[in-house]
């Protein structure tokens, strides 16, 4: 009979909260791409950078929230998220993007990316939208 077994997630923090990798690999050992969820601080902004190789997938949950991303332009883009419904942005590579969390409560985040897992995260380049 097969057991349930019990990980204990490493996580770190600072002021804009927490954040844990809860899967490293799949069964067998397969590769995933990197999962990583987070919460955010009331005012807090997790993001502003670009994945110039990898489309990132981002569900923010919980409470308020604005995703802003980069047009091609340089513009800005945005959307708010309310809380009341899951959502899921799909931020194709070479698009900067941020979240930030605008309301008094944590806002959550889960965001993944499909692809090898030789690095502990796809190529990341920071970029400053909010």
């Amino acid at each position: 009979m097969q057991k349930v077994k019990r990980h204990v997630l490493e996580q770190s923090s600072d002021e804009r909260g927490w954040v844990a990798n809860p899967i490293v690999e799949g069964p067998g050992g397969a590769p995933l791409g990197h999962v990583h969820i987070a919460s955010l601080a009331p005012g807090a902004v997790r993001g502003n950078h670009v994945h110039p190789d990898a489309a990132e997938y981002v569900l923010v949950w919980g409470g308020e929230a604005e995703v802003t991303w980069e047009h091609a332009d340089g513009g800005l883009a945005s959307e708010k998220v309310t809380g009341e419904e899951l959502v899921v942005f799909e931020i194709p590579p070479g698009i900067a993007h941020a979240v930030t969390n605008t309301g008094s409560a944590e806002v959550y985040l889960i965001a993944y990316y499909f692809g090898s897992r030789e690095t502990e995260w796809p190529d990341t380049e920071r970029k400053t939208l909010v």
